[in-house]
């Protein structure tokens, strides 16, 4: 999960915004937003798997190991876009792939920049 990660425990998602693995959150602009503990992991497998489709029954898996709706999903989904996204409400990193699932972008140029 963190082959791409620098010396600080940070991966980059985009020009401003990074995960921070250690503190469990996103760096964006220089203040720290932590994530609750589900809404991290989901972000995580999300990162271990950027640039793909994400099934949502795969990040139900992932948050919960049990069944449930699509609603309690949707809120981890939008905490994550409310933390990465410059405008949420028009989501550019964090997609929604209608009867797929989600697929989060990453700048993978400059990784470690």
């Amino acid at each position: 999960m963190r082959e791409e990660s620098n010396n600080f425990g940070r991966q980059r998602i985009h020009a401003n915004c990074w995960v921070d693995w250690d503190r469990q959150g996103i760096w964006r602009d220089r203040h720290f937003i932590a994530l609750p503990f589900r809404t991290f992991r989901i972000l995580a497998y999300l990162m271990q798997h950027s640039e793909r489709v994400v099934t949502q029954d795969e990040l139900s898996a992932i948050g919960w190991g049990e069944s449930r709706t699509i609603w309690d999903l949707q809120a981890h989904i939008h905490r994550i876009r409310t933390a990465i996204e410059p405008d949420p409400r028009h989501p550019r990193w964090l997609v929604t792939r209608r009867g797929g699932g989600y697929l989060l972008h990453t700048d993978r140029l400059s990784q470690h920049a």
